[in-house]
């Protein structure tokens, strides 16, 4: 197998040091290139231990931008794991220059699917999902079906009753998944399962999508056939998996050995409690309005922002998105309304409250 280049955005985060991870354990893949944020401590070792070409922060770069640093290397693969709204410019700016988006930042296609799916069709790029959920789908999706299953964790208030008491800490005390902050918070209002379903819309073009409480993590998903089959991906909830599956499809080349039994608990499926998670399906039922899904995920930004920063408790979080993404109506005709629409719901989110 010829070398396989590989540029990482956002390579000191969970997903992007998983990648390297994955990485070390692979042969003939090679990182020439890695975006990252403030964190340049363990970016400078990433750069010494991988022999890193070109790397790009706001506090340190060799190269004038993410943009610039890809172009140069024309990698094999990008990995795009930077979270948040500042992943999607990112996202965008890579795909003319590499031939896979292996393709971590939910952003993307929640808040610019008709830009990033029209830019990897025009520049004939491969686009993979690195989510658990969408890559188990992924593997198991053919033209037949007709319906996805995605499951969910339910987060640290799964099994909770007085909400509205929990700590900070309490909330980040995720029950299955070992993630950030942000998505860790996500994963309890379920915001995070909401930007899957959307995600699993644009990616397998498919509207009709089931989300059931999973609390093993052992099925990340499955599909409905049309000849009454229902083919299901079973395995341990581990990142590393679906990363070297973006990596090294459509071969399997990443070896794990930790297959996970056939116990009654790991097939336990429970409905989603519309009173528990309201963001949820607050962005479950816009699914096809694009202006309020860019404002339902930057009104989460703020609104988990002033959670983490003790300024709102935690069921605040829903009223904070719910209220933002109402007041926002419109259609998106190009990339620059997308940032218009981010900045006015970011606005109105900060205002409550």
């Amino acid at each position: 197998m010829e070398e396989k280049t590989v540029v990482i955005l956002g390579a000191t985060g969970s997903i992007g040091m998983q990648t390297l991870e994955v990485i070390k354990k692979l042969d003939n893949f090679r990182v020439k290139g890695i975006a990252f944020g403030k964190n340049t401590t363990l970016a400078e070792k990433i750069i010494k231990d991988f022999k890193v070409e070109y790397f790009y922060s706001p506090v340190k770069y060799n190269v004038s931008s993410i943009k610039d640093m890809v172009e140069k290397i024309k990698p094999d693969i990008v990995v795009a794991a930077i979270p948040g709204f500042d992943g999607v410019l990112a996202t965008i700016d890579s795909i003319p220059y590499t031939k896979r988006l292996a393709l971590a930042t939910k952003e993307a296609l929640v808040c610019a699917s008709p830009f990033v799916k029209k830019a990897c069709k025009e520049n004939n790029v491969e686009l993979i999902p690195v989510d658990s959920e969408h890559s188990a789908i992924f593997q198991i999706f053919d033209e037949s079906v007709v319906k996805i299953l995605i499951t969910a964790s339910g987060g640290a208030i799964r099994d909770k009753e007085n909400i509205d008491d929990l700590s900070v800490e309490d909330i980040l005390n995720h029950p299955v998944w070992s993630m950030g902050k942000k998505i860790t918070v996500d994963s309890s209002t379920m915001v995070n399962k909401a930007f899957e379903v959307i995600e699993a819309f644009e990616l397998f073009e498919l509207e009709n999508i089931e989300v059931k409480i999973h609390p093993t993590g052992t099925v990340h998903g499955a599909v409905f056939l049309k000849d009454g089959t229902v083919k299901i991906h079973f395995g341990f909830p581990d990142m590393k998996i679906p990363i070297s599956y973006s990596l090294s499809y459509p071969k399997r080349l990443y070896e794990n050995k930790n297959w996970p039994n056939f116990e009654r608990k790991n097939f336990i499926f429970e409905d989603v409690n519309p009173s528990k998670y309201p963001a949820f399906f607050y962005g479950k039922s816009i699914i096809k309005d694009l202006a309020k899904r860019i404002a339902f995920n930057a009104a989460d930004e703020i609104a988990v922002e002033k959670f983490l920063n003790g300024q709102i408790k935690f069921s605040k979080i829903a009223d904070i998105v719910i209220n933002t993404c109402e007041k926002i109506n419109g259609n998106i005709n190009d990339f620059k309304e997308i940032f218009e629409i981010d900045k006015i719901a970011r606005q109105i989110a900060k205002e409550q409250y």
